[in-house]
């Protein structure tokens, strides 16, 4: 749950930061989108991290590639969806495109750096057994 509260202080942040680039400065840079674009990567992402936790109770699963796999359903969801979007919603696509992909970036980044901090202490726990 430390991770959900993580990436939902993350998204939260995010979502001030889009609001102040968006409604405050007014800024043309800001798909009027960028709203769903974080709750739905928010939700993708927690989606994703309650299937790792309940993958993780199954017996007998090696659960160390768990962390690669949900990274890399995380990238082909979101590829779909963005089809899927730019289908029906045409109009200012390349703007959607490119927030897109940049809010996804972040939050890639926002995992990475998550991981690596869970695999420096199970690494310094394991230096000291």
């Amino acid at each position: 749950m430390k991770e959900l509260s993580k990436i939902s202080v993350f998204t939260g942040i995010l979502i001030l930061i889009s609001y102040f680039f968006l409604e405050v400065l007014e800024l043309s840079f800001m798909h009027p989108a960028i709203y769903q674009i974080l709750g739905f990567l928010w939700f993708l992402y927690t989606s994703i991290h309650f299937s790792y936790l309940l993958a993780t109770k199954v017996p007998n699963i090696d659960t160390s590639m768990l962390p690669l796999v949900g990274l890399g359903l995380r990238f082909v969801v979101t590829l779909f969806t963005l089809l899927v979007w730019l289908m029906k919603h045409p109009d200012n696509a390349k703007l959607f495109v490119l927030n897109f992909m940049v809010v996804y970036l972040i939050y890639v980044v926002f995992e990475i750096i998550a991981l690596l901090s869970n695999l420096r202490r199970n690494s310094s726990q394991d230096q000291n057994t």
